[in-house]
């Protein structure tokens, strides 16, 4: 059981990334500052960067944050299919569509600062990448135990780094990505087709 100096410590934690993540969507990443960080939470400045390092590390805890909260939506699309195929093709269309819909993302990607913030999406994206294929490997492997777990790593790294290029630079609607990719992935996975 967690101690209540935990809890405490956790709740502090949530009301800082709540007030960074309002901060961000409405300014960017240009308008996030630490001291209205402190002040919308009502500890001091330092406070703020003990916990995350600098408006940096506030950055990316905040988009860690959100990348497990979106992870959920979609794990729960995957844990709807039994079909590994018919998961790729859910779980890739909910992904690309929650992202549309997200405020950070659009923040992240338009907002003064962006040029910045984007490169938690691109060049400087290996923690969301990490996180991300850690909870999507983990849940393939759980039920789709059928597939070997090298296999198994190699899509969850194709769709996600498709599913990234395409929040970055959007194209076709999410569907058609999602179905352009099990599609190309069906022969790979195939194999692994339970049979009814």
């Amino acid at each position: 059981m967690d101690s209540f100096a935990d809890r405490t410590k956790r709740r502090l934690r949530d009301e800082l990334l709540d007030a960074a993540y309002d901060a961000i969507v409405a300014g960017g990443y240009d308008g996030l500052r630490m001291n209205d960080v402190a002040r919308r939470t009502g500890v001091s400045r330092q406070t703020v960067y003990n916990e995350f390092g600098d408006k940096w590390g506030v950055l990316q805890a905040v988009v860690v944050r959100e990348t497990e909260r979106f992870l959920l939506d979609v794990n729960a699309a995957l844990a709807e299919q039994s079909d590994p195929i018919d998961g790729l093709r859910v779980a890739v269309e909910r992904a690309l569509t929650l992202a549309g819909d997200n405020p950070l993302v659009k923040a992240a990607l338009s907002q003064p600062g962006s040029d910045q913030a984007s490169q938690l999406l691109t060049t400087r994206g290996q923690q969301v990448l990490e996180v991300s294929h850690q909870r999507l490997d983990a849940h393939v492997r759980e039920h789709w135990p059928e597939i070997p777990p090298e296999d198994a790593t190699s899509c969850v790294d194709v769709a996600l780094r498709v599913v990234l290029s395409h929040i970055v630079t959007p194209g076709p609607p999410p569907a058609a990505v999602a179905a352009q990719l099990a599609r190309v992935l069906t022969p790979f996975l195939s194999s692994y087709r339970r049979q009814v």
